[in-house]
């Protein structure tokens, strides 16, 4: 009896753990079953699920839904310059400079669908300006461009104005009879002054909520 018991940890390995494929000598610990990483599950595809992930999801989404009601409320009466700022298009920016290229490209993704759905909208062109502009943001600023304010500056000029691309081609294939004066000088113009000078606030708002889980992945 000794003997088969010497000979069954033999193959099941010095720390005890059975194995599950014969003789391979893999082990539960060695394949990334659920519960055997104290951080999260890792499934079969090669992706985790954390709590970290979760809670940062979390704080998005209600910085989503906070500046995509804010747009469409306050702002959408107030009406600043004459036209409705974009908010959500910064928070995308700031969010992607935090989290990177994935995470802003799948948030953008979320809040486009989001602030056209609040607004009234039946069919969005937002995601194709929202996603590109999470991941390319993401990827510069982690592999080109360091966190300053003047790169902030630099991005939401950047994208403010390929927002009021958007807004032209929009208008132009929505609305007819337009002239461009009164495009520009109605509803482009009044919206990029807006944009660029309230991004500030979902910038800020995003840096303070994330720069936790920034500092402890820099660390």
């Amino acid at each position: 009896m000794k003997d088969k018991l010497r000979s069954f940890f033999r193959k099941s390995g010095t720390d005890g753990s059975i194995p599950l494929h014969g003789d391979t000598g893999i082990s539960e610990r060695e394949i990334g079953l659920p519960g055997s990483s104290p951080k999260g599950m890792r499934g079969g595809l090669g992706f985790s699920i954390d709590v970290e992930t979760l809670l940062k999801s979390a704080v998005c989404g209600v910085l989503l839904i906070l500046f995509a009601l804010l747009q469409t409320t306050l702002f959408s009466r107030f009406h600043p310059f004459g036209a409705v700022p974009d908010l959500i298009l910064p928070l995308v920016v700031a969010v992607a400079m935090s989290e990177r290229e994935k995470f802003g490209a799948i948030f953008g993704l979320v809040a486009a669908f989001v602030i056209e759905s609040l607004g009234g909208g039946a069919v969005s062109i937002l995601p194709l300006l929202y996603v590109p502009v999470g991941y390319l943001v993401g990827i510069l600023s982690v592999y080109y461009f360091r966190d300053s304010f003047t790169v902030r500056a630099t991005y939401t000029v950047a994208t403010s104005l390929l927002r009021s691309l958007f807004t032209i081609f929009t208008l132009l294939t929505t609305v007819g009879g337009i002239t461009f004066l009164s495009l520009m000088g109605d509803a482009v113009l009044p919206e990029l002054l807006g944009s660029i000078i309230f991004a500030p606030l979902p910038h800020f708002a995003a840096k303070l909520c994330l720069s936790p889980w920034r500092k402890s992945r820099d660390k």
